[in-house]
């Protein structure tokens, strides 16, 4: 909602190109909303290339003489979203700042000055495919959240498989964690459960929907590999949905039973 209301404002002409985009913490007031809620509401409007952020100062709408010293051809939200498609077509280690300047046919000491290096790059690419993740439905409650959080998760995963690289712990660090896994978390604490409980809930689900991932579409996946459905053999890879639903029903009904 808060992201589709900016982007309404720039449509509108209320905001125009090069003007400051309302601050986290405006955000955050005029919404009500959690500083974390209004972080990813700007993250996927930066991965929309909608905005972009002037570094080390404040976030503009694109296209305006204020969106980065190269032109918005350059800019981080630009460069990320190249080096995405890099990795989403041949890999994380495909990634480098010299692959993404040629993709973005421009030189590779231009992109240093959006970005510190492909340190930096492959967490604001994490970031941004994070941030992608459809909302949970606040009025989802127990299971139902986080079922709703579960195939989410998986749908980003399937569509940038490079993101099983990242175990949980490299995870937390990201906006998404706070934005994504708080919410889902307050489901079954709603319903009585204490939040080291329903956080426990939240790193199972996690576990499950990881490591069918990494395992049907990662970069060591089994693609290919064959097993035995109803006396014939199949690509485990075309039984992924299958075997992701099993997984995660049986999961939440062991969770169902405490």
């Amino acid at each position: 909602m808060i992201a589709a209301d900016i982007r309404h404002r720039i449509d509108k002409g209320w905001l125009k190109p090069g003007d400051r985009v309302p601050s986290i913490r405006k955000i955050a007031a005029e919404w009500q909303v959690a500083h974390a809620t209004a972080t990813k509401a700007v993250a996927i409007l930066r991965a929309e290339g909608v905005v972009e952020a002037i570094p080390g100062a404040y976030t503009v709408v694109a296209g305006g003489p204020g969106g980065g010293r190269s032109g918005r051809d350059n800019s981080r939200e630009r460069i990320v979203l190249a080096a995405i498609e890099i990795a989403d077509a041949e890999g994380l280690d495909a990634v480098s700042m010299r692959a993404v300047a040629a993709r973005l046919d421009g030189g590779t000491m231009s992109l240093y000055h959006h970005v510190k290096g492909r340190s930096e790059l492959v967490g604001l690419m994490a970031d941004t495919a994070l941030a992608g993740n459809a909302p949970v439905d606040d009025a989802l409650r127990g299971q139902a959240r986080l079922e709703s959080a579960a195939r989410s998760l998986w749908a980003t995963y399937r569509r940038h498989p490079w993101l099983t690289r990242f175990d949980l712990g490299g995870l937390r660090a990201l906006p998404w964690l706070a934005a994504h896994g708080a919410p889902v978390t307050r489901g079954p604490a709603d319903q009585g459960e204490g939040s080291v409980t329903a956080l426990r809930h939240w790193v199972l689900l996690h576990g499950l929907v990881r490591g069918l991932a990494a395992d049907l579409f990662g970069e060591k996946a089994m693609s290919g590999a064959l097993g035995w459905f109803e006396g014939e053999e199949t690509d485990l890879a075309n039984e992924a949905e299958v075997i992701f639903d099993l997984g995660l029903r049986r999961l939440l009904d062991g969770v169902a039973l405490g």
